[in-house]
């Protein structure tokens, strides 16, 4: 599995709900049907986070959404997560590659640059996210971008570019006429009440917008 398609990215979040909290709400998101699962822990022990992504990996196997691991090679090959996820300060690329195959997804944060990418692509990766593209709550200190890189980006590379930081269905149609392929959301859909309806504003977002171009 190396290709992601069209859609919501959803990363599961890491504040404010407890764990059956959360698995229950990301039961009601896959359900409503989304492009890839990514499971973000960045305070808790290795055995912690090994027992909440065996959870949400038999949950993403059921629905048949990829599951991609944030930062932890170890953790995404020993419990054969389709990918992984790495961020500037995270292992390379290329060493991920080396431990995980071919067949794995990789996505690498190029937060507001070009050169990021640039590098990311020839290290093999199979997705680009950009971001932030909105003030967001979720991460701190984040680095601003355009949906202008969007589009210059499009023009530089064929993988599928995903953008990040402060979307919800209200902001987000200029993203998608800026070239991005998927949308990675947090807190619009694990703080809703009813994140099924959330995700069913994204779908309706994606589906007007291809059909008007």
């Amino acid at each position: 599995m190396n290709h992601l398609k069209q859609g919501l990215y959803v990363i599961t979040e890491d504040q404010q709900l407890d764990f059956d909290s959360l698995l229950s709400k990301t039961e009601i998101i896959l359900d409503a049907n989304i492009s890839a699962l990514q499971y973000r822990k960045k305070n808790a022990t290795y055995l912690q986070k090994f027992d909440e992504a065996s959870a949400l990996k038999s949950l993403c196997t059921k629905y048949n959404t990829p599951f991609i691991i944030n930062d932890d090679i170890k953790l995404a090959t020993e419990i054969e997560a389709d990918g992984i996820h790495l961020g500037e300060h995270d292992d390379s690329c290329k060493n991920a590659r080396s431990k995980l195959g071919n067949n794995k997804l990789i996505g690498i944060s190029c937060y507001n640059a070009l050169d990021n990418a640039e590098r990311a692509i020839q290290e093999s990766a199979d997705y680009l996210a950009f971001g932030a593209m909105y003030k967001t709550e979720t991460k701190k200190n984040t680095k601003n971008a355009s949906p202008q890189l969007l589009t210059d980006a499009k023009k530089c590379f064929s993988v599928p570019l995903v953008a990040i930081g402060g979307i919800t269905p209200q902001n987000a149609k200029p993203l998608l006429s800026a070239g991005a392929d998927l949308l990675a959301v947090v807190s619009c859909l694990y703080h809703a009440d009813r994140p099924d309806k959330v995700v069913n504003e994204f779908k309706n977002l994606f589906d007007n917008y291809y059909e008007s171009i």
